[in-house]
């Protein structure tokens, strides 16, 4: 009776083992086909975009740099770098961070509006619409050097004008005397942008310093000082003179100096003739 209750036990162990021996390797398998999801990053909603289009996030308590850039979609570095954040550095509760930049919050209409939804207006660009200023001053070259310095005053009687390219003369002045200390001379305002000529013309018995024609490019908002100068036609002509006059007194000296010499020289040639005895002569 022992015999066969302990055959019956042995045979149902066997079977139990056999068939763990065969359930284990499948299930093994089936573990192998049918791997275990990913841990994914809880999701959260994203902030609406600030009116000047950043994405802000409010740190939350457990919150870290790689859970935020992952649930973000961005990568840690990309997240430090908007951020300003260096290796070492750590986040606290409420603090702001950056996670992009996107459009601004478009209104939308209250509940019951029969108003259309509002979209974002297109930009187009503006056409770039000004006038610009030429200020020009005529001045007395003093010493002639072709810049305005100090003291040099405004010469009057001479001519300005400005011609634009078509040939068409926007502005015209005839020069005063303006005693005024670092003096802007005559300003013409109201130009419209494009390129001009602007030419001097000096008063009469006046040699210009420097060029009397310069090519001025405007746009809008500008405001450009040119200076022409000019001397009298005395003052070269009286430094010539003055080395006319030098020279002269040179020569003059020169022809002394030879006259008194062929004197000394026919002085010495008669006494030598007195003293030559009659026999040798």
């Amino acid at each position: 009776m022992i015999t066969r209750r302990l055959k019956h036990i042995l045979l149902f162990a066997s079977i139990l083992v056999g068939f763990l021996w065969i359930a284990y390797p499948l299930a093994a398998v089936r573990a192998e086909v049918s791997p275990k999801p990913a841990l994914q990053p809880t999701p959260f909603l994203t902030p609406t975009p600030r009116q000047d289009g950043k994405i802000i996030y409010i740190v939350k308590v457990g919150d870290s740099l790689w859970r935020i850039a992952a649930i973000a979609s961005i990568t840690l570095e990309e997240l430090m770098a908007m951020n300003g954040i260096q290796p070492g550095d750590y986040i606290t509760e409420g603090m702001e961070l950056e996670l992009g930049v996107g459009g601004p919050a478009l209104a939308t209409a209250a509940p019951g509006d029969a108003q259309a939804t509002p979209t974002q207006e297109l930009l187009t660009p503006t056409p770039v619409v000004g006038t610009a200023e030429i200020c020009i001053l005529l001045f007395m070259d003093e010493n002639g050097n072709g810049r305005l310095e100090e003291g040099e005053l405004p010469l009057a009687g001479g001519q300005i004008s400005i011609v634009d390219v078509n040939g068409i003369v926007a502005g015209e002045v005839t020069t005063e005397d303006l005693n005024e200390e670092d003096p802007v001379g005559h300003c013409f305002p109201e130009l419209t942008n494009g390129d001009y000529n602007v030419s001097a013309a000096v008063p009469p018995e006046y040699n210009p310093t420097t060029g009397l024609n310069v090519p001025v490019t405007l746009k809008p908002g500008d405001i450009k000082y040119l200076q022409f100068g000019a001397q009298p036609s005395s003052s070269i002509g009286g430094s010539l003179n003055t080395d006319d006059g030098g020279r002269s007194t040179v020569l003059g000296i020169l022809g002394v100096v030879l006259l008194l010499s062929a004197g000394a020289l026919g002085y010495y040639a008669s006494r030598m003739s007195r003293r030559t005895p009659r026999s040798l002569r």
